[in-house]
């Protein structure tokens, strides 16, 4: 048999509205370590692997596509409760955490309007290209913020420029979170940067589509700065959610030596967009 020797997971969304099993043949789904932000190796029905993440290499995320509103996954038998990320083809986030191998259902609400979808990041590699996360955003979804809670701290590299990340989309990489450090742990919420004296400055940490801002000059002109959201009015490619490390290593390391571990949190609001 393709995966002898392995743990199968076979979890059904339910809609408590209707009592019924949710429908979606293109949604998508992660799979973590449980309680920490570490994608496991997960096997299909046929016995292919599902190549998560290698977080050595600094590649694109993947995530795997449920079947009829059914996540069906193998995992190594050792494996007893994992953390699920689950985005719907509609736009619903649900994040399963501390699931265990008997949990075979899950009631879910997709009539709700407000979301927040969780994405694991693992970084281990010296790179500064743009890596896709796994997901997508889909048409109706209004981002309304984006934080980050910092598990393992940037590390690994004498430049201060390589612990910074930002978050954004294909096109627009500095979309939601602009060159953030991370070098301790916690919680990160960008705000709006001003100078000792009160001015609002040209480095901001809030990305570029959920801030507009104009820069202060003076007493008489400190500038100003409003949070502003970001709606995804369609869903094309460049929807992908990305991360980008601003720089790569500036000293020889060795593979896996770089670390950086965190939670993402997209907070967003779902329109009933036809």
């Amino acid at each position: 048999m393709a995966n002898e020797g392995k743990r199968e997971w076979h979890i059904k969304l339910i809609d408590t509205r209707t009592k019924k099993f949710i429908n979606d043949d293109t949604g998508v789904f992660q799979v973590y370590t449980a309680g920490t932000p570490t994608r496991i190796q997960i096997n299909t029905a046929a016995g292919a692997d599902v190549i998560q993440q290698n977080a050595n290499l600094g590649g694109d995320i993947a995530s795997a596509t449920m079947t009829d509103g059914t996540l069906h996954f193998w995992t190594a038998r050792t494996v007893s409760a994992v953390d699920i990320s689950i985005l719907t083809a509609g736009g619903r986030a649900y994040f399963l955490d501390g699931t265990t191998q008997s949990q075979h259902r899950v009631d879910v609400d997709p009539h709700q309007q407000d979301y927040v979808l969780v994405v694991a990041i693992d970084d281990k590699a010296s790179a500064s290209n743009v890596r896709k996360l796994g997901f997508q955003l889909k048409k109706g979804m209004v981002i309304n913020d984006v934080l980050v809670n910092v598990t393992a701290v940037l590390t690994g590299s004498s430049a201060i420029s390589n612990n910074n990340w930002s978050l954004g989309r294909s096109g627009a990489t500095q979309a939601f979170m602009r060159r953030q450090a991370f070098t301790t742990t916690g919680m990160k919420f960008p705000s709006i940067n001003q100078s000792t004296t009160g001015l609002i400055t040209a480095l901001q940490f809030r990305g570029s589509e959920l801030l507009a801002f104009e820069t202060g000059v003076g007493v008489t002109a400190q500038g100003w700065a409003a949070r502003i959201p970001y709606v995804a009015v369609t869903a094309v490619a460049s929807n992908n959610l990305t991360l980008r490390r601003t720089s790569t290593a500036t000293v020889t390391v060795t593979i896996g030596v770089l670390s950086g571990a965190a939670y993402v949190y997209y907070a967003y609001t779902l329109l009933p967009m036809p």
